[in-house]
């Protein structure tokens, strides 16, 4: 078992609520940690556009996200839950998906009940397999994972009172903790009383759900992990956006100094000292 596993399990039996923005390669891996964010999400959203330059339509292949996963994993020393879709087939796909996670570091996983291929419910409406596939798709899981510290998030899209009955059913075939999807601020609030078991939540920029809601607002309804699927991508995308439009009128970077992170800043943070130390250690002079 590792440390990351270990400390991601102490997390789910503490008493206190944990942020995790989501990356979507190593460099946004590494710049949740050097936030200081002692968990990090993944989000499947953020990998199609940066992999594919699509929106979430369950295009990415398995090994793609595993390759990308094991460098995010390489990248840091904190805790990684990973957006593992639908499974990436069935019950015994999602062995395969397990087994390998584990293997190249994560300390977790969520798994939707859509039908396959899963879709971001922001791009079309979802549709869910039954109770009895996803209650058999938790248990492959379990069965298949070595470190017992290694969690399973079931994630369903159900409709609220659904929801809850699949949740509960879930929470009995094993999963470690539950992801819903909350449709109102109503169905936000009320999940953590209907459920019997610890809750991740996702916020979605700028909506009504949860707009003005911080962390510790959720954290304090129940909810136990509360990421940000969406916030990493949109301010490396606007941000992004901004500068290239600048240069293009001015082409000159000089412009946009203030905005960049220094030369020298970006060697420090990327590992630059550790390199050379290993450079000095191991390479003939």
């Amino acid at each position: 078992m590792s440390n990351q596993t270990k400390q991601l399990r102490k997390m789910l039996k503490s008493d206190q609520y944990f942020v995790a923005p989501c990356a979507y390669d190593a460099l946004t891996a590494k710049l949740i940690e050097y936030a200081g964010f002692k968990l990090c999400g993944t989000t499947g959203y953020g990998m199609h556009g940066a992999m594919l330059g699509t929106p979430d339509a369950g295009l990415l292949a398995f090994n793609e996200v595993a390759d990308t996963y094991s460098k995010m994993c390489d990248a840091v020393n904190i805790p990684i839950i990973a957006d593992g879709e639908g499974g990436y087939g069935n019950a015994i796909n999602i062995i395969r998906t397990v087994k390998t996670f584990e293997k190249i570091g994560l300390s977790g996983v969520f798994i939707e009940d859509q039908k396959i291929p899963v879709n971001c419910p922001f791009l079309k409406k979802t549709e869910t397999i039954s109770i009895d596939e996803m209650c058999g798709k938790i248990r492959a899981a379990i069965d298949a994972r070595k470190d017992k510290n290694f969690i399973i998030v079931a994630r369903t899209d159900a409709p609220f009172d659904e929801a809850i009955e699949r949740a509960n059913a879930y929470l009995e075939a094993g999963a470690d903790m539950i992801k819903p999807i909350p449709l109102s601020r109503k169905e936000l609030e009320a999940f953590p009383t209907k459920i019997n078991g610890p809750l991740h939540l996702g916020f979605t920029p700028g909506k009504d759900i949860n707009l003005g809601l911080t962390a510790s607002d959720v954290g304090k309804m129940g909810y136990k992990i509360i990421t940000f699927p969406m916030t990493v991508l949109f301010l490396s995308v606007k941000a992004i956006m901004e500068g290239l439009k600048e240069l293009k009128e001015s082409e000159s970077d000089d412009v946009l100094l203030e905005k960049m992170i220094g030369f020298d800043n970006y060697f420090k943070f990327i590992g630059k000292e550790k390199l050379l130390t290993l450079n000095n250690k191991y390479l003939f002079k």
